[in-house]
């Protein structure tokens, strides 16, 4: 917490009733997990997808909470009439967000923030990473901490002492960015790309595209946002920007190899030296200079800072040297886009390697599904790759059958329901200076095959 509140402040904020507490007692601390809580806390009785805090009350209560902010018709029946101290409110996830909101209005320092379809973790590290060049103390968003939880805990924690807080905003559904992006009230921030991603509740493209421009919501007139050149949808994104009076800020950059282990990025008609020598991470670092230049950092600081960078973010286009061939890690999530972009940048990388693919499937998108893993393994025939092993269930035989219809050795993609077949049937078909990519959704858990292969 970046500053201590008092049950009477905090009821204010919530425009809640209180009750068996002192208005006067100060909160030292809070806890949406009863499990790891500490005495004198407050519990919020968060309602997640799988759980409800409310169900908790009472060992949050013997752990030593000061208070509990809860929805009173959510109490539990045994505990409704006992004597605890209390914050009733129709809504505790809300209640968390708008205390959230009244820590982020205290906050002089710049609020940096970053949505996408694609590569929001990554550009947030990489942005994160030269603040931290510029201001050992920055702060930036826990893992990927980007949702109605996560944003607020993320607030809730951040420091005062610094000037830069970088913040991830993620979504599932329409109007969670606008509604984050008003608890977050960005500065400046960053679109990474548009891309087909929670398609089950987006529905297309052009639903990603107005969602991910719920960024303006929070953000004052005259803000700039950067976003790529080849940004899909960029006239609705400026349409959007020019309503909301936020400025759109279109990057590109050139690349070229400057030794064996740096490359040189060049814009602002100057070159940039960086250890980065993947193309899709080059754009995400182009992103992030651009918006810390448009905040008013001098180029020769930020030439300096991007030299500094190190990023080595697991699950995240990982490059990792085995013995005598190469694995790419790369699951942390999957969907159309970010494979598309992945094995484009993979047959530009290594053109003259075989390349395999160990591919789980691509959740949230609804009744698109079986035609977008169609598209996704015909995509990869038609960039050069060579053998592809599916894990997983029905999604992996549209797989299967993309890379037939694009042109795909039958015998060459096979489909496992056990990792333990798979790594073995694997390892018998490995050759010396292969190149793998290993993709797909959290739930599809394929960093299980990567530590296989560690």
């Amino acid at each position: 917490m970046t500053k201590l509140y008092t049950i009477g402040e905090m009821s204010q904020i919530f425009n809640a009733k209180t009750e068996k507490i002192k208005t006067d007692l100060l909160v030292h601390g809070f806890s949406i997990d009863s499990r790891t809580m500490n005495a004198g806390e407050l519990f919020f009785c968060i309602k997640g997808e799988n759980t409800d805090g409310h169900h908790y009350i009472s060992q949050a209560l013997e752990k030593g909470a000061c208070a509990v902010v809860a929805d009173p018709a959510c109490i539990p029946e045994a505990i409704r009439q006992s004597s605890f101290p209390r914050i009733l409110v129709p809504d505790p996830n809300l209640a968390l967000r708008e205390w959230a909101a009244d820590i982020r209005k205290r906050f002089t320092g710049k609020v940096l923030a970053v949505t996408g379809s694609n590569g929001k973790t990554t550009t947030k590290e990489i942005l994160a990473g030269l603040c931290r060049h510029l201001d050992p103390n920055a702060y930036a968003t826990p893992g990927n901490f980007n949702n109605f939880i996560g944003v607020p805990l993320t607030l809730l924690e951040a420091p005062p002492d610094t000037k830069w807080w970088v913040i991830e905003i993620g979504t599932n559904h329409f109007g969670e960015v606008a509604e984050l992006s008003k608890v977050v009230q960005p500065t400046a921030g960053i679109i990474t790309n548009i891309g087909q991603s929670h398609l089950e509740f987006l529905q297309n493209t052009e639903g990603v595209a107005r969602e991910k421009s719920g960024l303006f919501a929070g953000m004052s007139p005259g803000n700039k946002v950067i976003v790529p050149d080849t940004l899909l949808h960029l006239d609705l994104v400026e349409e959007e920007a020019v309503k909301a009076g936020v400025d759109i800020v279109k990057t590109t950059a050139v690349t070229e190899q400057a030794s064996e282990k740096n490359c040189k990025i060049r814009f602002f008609n100057e070159w940039f030296e960086s250890s980065i020598d993947s193309p899709l991470l080059q754009q995400n670092l182009v992103l992030a200079l651009t918006l810390l230049k448009e905040e008013g950092v001098p180029v020769a600081l930020l030439k300096q800072a991007a030299a500094a960078l190190d990023l080595s973010v697991k699950g995240r286009y990982q490059q990792i040297e085995m013995d005598d061939w190469i694995l790419i890690d790369d699951t942390y999530n999957a969907n159309p886009s970010s494979f598309y972009s992945v094995l484009e940048n993979l047959n530009k990388t290594y053109p003259g390697l075989r390349k395999i693919v160990v591919c789980g499937a691509m959740a949230e998108l609804g009744d698109l599904s079986p035609e977008l893993h169609r598209q996704v393994g015909e995509t990869m025939v038609k960039n050069g790759v060579e053998k592809m092993f599916g894990l997983g269930g029905a999604e992996i035989k549209f797989y299967l059958e993309g890379w037939k219809n694009g042109g795909g050795k039958t015998e060459a993609a096979q489909r496992f329901s056990d990792i333990d077949d798979l790594t073995k049937t694997f390892r018998e078909e490995l050759r010396a200076s292969d190149v793998v990519l290993v993709k797909g959704s959290r739930s599809a858990q394929m960093e299980r095959f990567v530590e296989a292969m560690l």
